[in-house]
């Protein structure tokens, strides 16, 4: 009695660790789907994309686009070069800036950023620094008798939510009254 116990034991872990496998399996190509870039021409990029990286860019040259999917939101980016090198500004289709990313020297990277990258990368690690900025949108709003606020990406994501009830508390908010 005791070896078949043994046995049916090892058969449901077996089962179990296939059983595993085959649902990481499953959400392996769903991942990889959801996350693709591809090179794109100017013609391909909509116009409310293409006039503002154009605005981005300026005067400089845009080199190279591409067309990103993320979180399952098309996005479209624009590269070129900037004073200190390579940019990249990524906006969504309907032009609304995500996000810009800037090489920069490593004297424009502040203090402590230089510090933090050096204690965990070694003093003798060849360091290259992006400035990233990010666009993000704060809201506040009362729901009920408590004071919320929700942090959204320009493609309506949630970044971040506070007073929502789950432990984050209510918002200090100085200026509800403005």
């Amino acid at each position: 009695m005791q070896s078949k116990r043994q046995v049916l034991l090892g058969c449901g872990l077996l089962i179990l660790a296939v059983g595993g496998v085959l649902a990481l399996a499953q959400t392996q190509p769903a991942n990889k789907k959801e996350e693709q870039e591809r090179k794109v021409k100017e013609a391909e990029v909509p116009p409310t994309a293409l006039t503002a990286l154009k605005k981005l860019a300026g005067s400089a040259t845009i080199t190279e686009f591409s067309e990103e999917i993320e979180h399952g939101h098309k996005f479209y980016e624009g590269s070129w070069k900037g004073p200190d090198g390579n940019v990249d500004a990524l906006v969504t289709e309907a032009g609304d800036v995500v996000e810009i990313e800037e090489i920069i020297p490593i004297d424009k990277a502040p203090v402590a950023v230089r510090a933090a990258a050096e204690k965990d990368a070694g003093k003798d690690a060849k360091l290259t620094f992006e400035k990233k900025t990010m666009w993000l949108y704060e809201v506040h709003f009362k729901k009920g008798d408590k004071g919320r606020e929700i942090i959204l990406t320009p493609d309506g994501r949630r970044y971040y939510e506070e007073g929502a009830g789950q432990g984050a508390g209510d918002v200090d908010d100085e200026d509800e009254d403005d």
